[in-house]
């Protein structure tokens, strides 16, 4: 009986080893530690809670990234308009029909930057700066778009006007509100989003390894028990099996 007993627990760790192995995890039930499994299910629901938000953050920094293009479009947009318009007021140089040229050029650019502004302001929609950042952004494209339509034709500042040096104000204050909100949107990626994402990471990389070290089975300590294990049930067995035939020998001497 005592043989049998200790053959069947042997054979109880020796499955145990195995079903470790097999599944690569250490606790697979709540009977292979109670306070180990609790503490599991409460890091991996830390590691989906950071996950989440890591997704997050970085959704933010793509649409943080396409508005700063949109911006960078309208930058180089009114640097082109700036061109036009010095080049339009060398009146002694330009003819009559340049400047109308210069005029038309003028008035493609700026229905671009109207179209650009527009689709800059629906990407702010995608992230939030802090300190009402959002608002004075799309205030400040709004600004910007509304000085270098005074440069359209029949505007107050189209070419055919003369008034060469308020356009030239006017592009100078649209670059101004331009640049000032492509140094927010890229204060606000390199020192919220870009720091929160790496914090993350970090705090990631360490619950992962903490919860491996409870959840993860360690192989080379249960191979190490799967050999002992099985070394133990065959003797276990051959033990019983020598048992039996004492009892079968003592028997019969009895008959």
């Amino acid at each position: 009986m005592g043989a049998r007993f200790q053959l069947n627990r042997n054979q109880a760790s020796l499955n145990d080893s195995l079903h470790k192995l097999s599944t690569g995890k250490k606790i697979n039930s709540g009977k292979d530690g109670p306070a180990a499994l609790i503490a599991i299910e409460r890091l991996s629901a830390e590691i989906e809670a950071l996950s989440a938000e890591s997704r997050s953050i970085e959704r933010a920094n793509a649409n943080a990234a396409i508005a700063d293009g949109h911006v960078g479009q309208l930058s180089s947009l009114a640097s082109e308009l700036n061109g036009l318009v010095v080049s339009s007021a060398n009146s002694g140089a330009m003819s009559n029909a340049e400047i109308a040229a210069n005029q038309l050029q003028i008035d493609s650019i700026v229905s671009s930057m109207e179209r650009i502004s527009a689709d800059a302001v629906s990407s702010l929609g995608g992230f939030n700066m802090p300190n009402d950042g959002n608002a004075q952004a799309e205030a400040q494209l709004t600004s910007a778009r509304q000085a270098v339509q005074s440069l359209k034709t029949g505007a107050a500042n189209s070419m055919s006007s003369g008034n060469f040096e308020a356009a030239a104000a006017a592009i100078a204050s649209a670059l101004t509100d331009v640049t000032t909100v492509a140094g927010t949107i890229g204060s606000y990626q390199k020192n919220t989003l870009e720091p929160q994402l790496r914090s993350n990471e970090v705090a990631l990389t360490q619950l992962a390894e903490s919860r491996s070290r409870l959840a993860d089975t360690d192989f080379a300590e249960e191979t190490s028990n799967l050999a002992r294990f099985k070394t133990l049930t065959a003797a276990g067995i051959k033990t019983l099996k020598i048992a039996q035939q004492q009892a079968g020998t003592i028997l019969d001497l009895f008959a």
